[in-house]
């Protein structure tokens, strides 16, 4: 099989809703909610979407109430083996719409109204152009960004992951995944990173087949030997606003790209405080902030906040960050440098989708 293109980043969770005021729509869900008052009056109704069961215990929340539609869940995982690579943005939209397509329902990004993929793709798709000229079509609630990337061996990976489980992020609640991952949280974004052959392993499940155990174990070994580190970012409907891509025609590869990028910067910023000689190179002033923080010493509870800010702002240029805390019990050895390089997959790996 022709191997998939391999985008910047890749789309592992997606959430589209559209609504359709005309109606008429085919109603698909797995439940219904209902909420009344004390005299037994209903005052509304919700759906609960169906799971679109595919194979390998794969599964896509589909729902629709005759109005709206909506669609959430890892679609380029759907009827595939594994997520260790996946879908561009417009490959992932496009195996959105022939899913609901399948159910009978019109492809997210239609104009209101249309209902067949050829009436769609004449109404002009709701892509780039004059404002005045597209329709509003769906929106987007949620995306999941992925990427790999090589450290060089599994002990580096290892020793990455364990350096980003001290640091803190500005307005973002921690947290750890064993001694394999670190994520920071907020209610407009999630990011994380972990090691993805480890996750593969530690989600095994004994009543899996003999067939997937082998394919687990296959592609696990070769996250391990290329020392695999995966970043992700998570976009809830608040950062998708804010970033201006809340609409699904103002989505574009490029757009996630730069959101990827911006969003994991944190984790790329050069800690130069284990160079033997970095404190003569510091100014006077600073220097014995820099070497008490080297100590493990907690700054904030030593200085002003004005004066902390200050000796902050003068030490980032030297590759020190004060605002991070340096946990020195935990990490007494420093990894020097590990250099990630972005990961394409091996030639074995399998694209092909499996019915159920």
């Amino acid at each position: 099989m022709e191997r998939e293109p391999i985008a910047p980043v890749f789309v592992d969770w997606i959430t589209l809703v559209e609504r359709h005021p005309q109606g008429g729509l085919p109603i698909i869900c797995r439940g219904l909610h209902s909420w009344s008052d004390s005299q037994g009056v209903c005052l509304s109704e919700r759906i609960v979407a169906a799971h679109l069961g595919g194979s390998s215990g794969t599964t896509v929340l589909v729902g629709c109430d005759g109005f709206s539609t909506y669609l959430s869940g890892n679609v380029g995982r759907f009827n595939r083996q594994d997520n260790l690579f996946n879908l561009a943005w417009e490959p992932t939209l496009e195996k959105c719409n022939r899913m609901v397509a399948a159910l009978g329902l019109p492809p997210f990004g239609a104009t209101p109204g249309l209902s067949d993929a050829r009436a769609w793709a004449e109404s002009a798709f709701v892509g780039p152009g004059p404002a005045a000229r597209r329709s509003r079509g769906a929106r987007v609630l949620r995306v999941d960004l992925t990427r790999n990337f090589s450290s060089g061996s599994d002990a580096q990976a290892r020793a990455l992951v364990r350096w980003a489980q001290g640091l803190e992020h500005a307005r973002h609640r921690p947290g750890k995944a064993g001694h394999w991952g670190a994520w920071w949280a907020n209610t407009s974004r999630m990011i994380k990173i972990y090691l993805k052959g480890q996750e593969l392993i530690d989600h095994v499940r004994p009543s899996d087949s003999e067939a997937s155990k082998r394919h687990v174990a296959e592609i696990a070994n070769w996250c391990l030997d290329q020392g695999l580190v995966r970043l992700e970012v998570e976009l809830k409907r608040r950062e998708l606003q804010r970033l201006g891509l809340a609409e699904l025609g103002d989505v574009t590869d490029e757009a996630l790209a730069a959101a990827f990028e911006d969003e994991t910067a944190f984790l790329r910023k050069v800690d130069r405080s284990d160079e033997p000689d970095i404190l003569m190179s510091i100014p006077s002033r600073s220097r014995v902030h820099a070497a008490a923080w080297m100590r493990g010493q907690d700054l904030r509870q030593l200085l002003s906040n004005g004066t902390f800010y200050r000796h902050a702002r003068v030490l980032k240029q030297y590759g020190i960050d004060i605002t991070q805390r340096r946990d020195i019990a935990n990490f007494p050895v420093k990894v020097r440098v590990v250099n990630l390089s972005p990961l394409s997959p091996p030639s074995w790996y399998e694209w092909d989708e499996k019915a159920a």
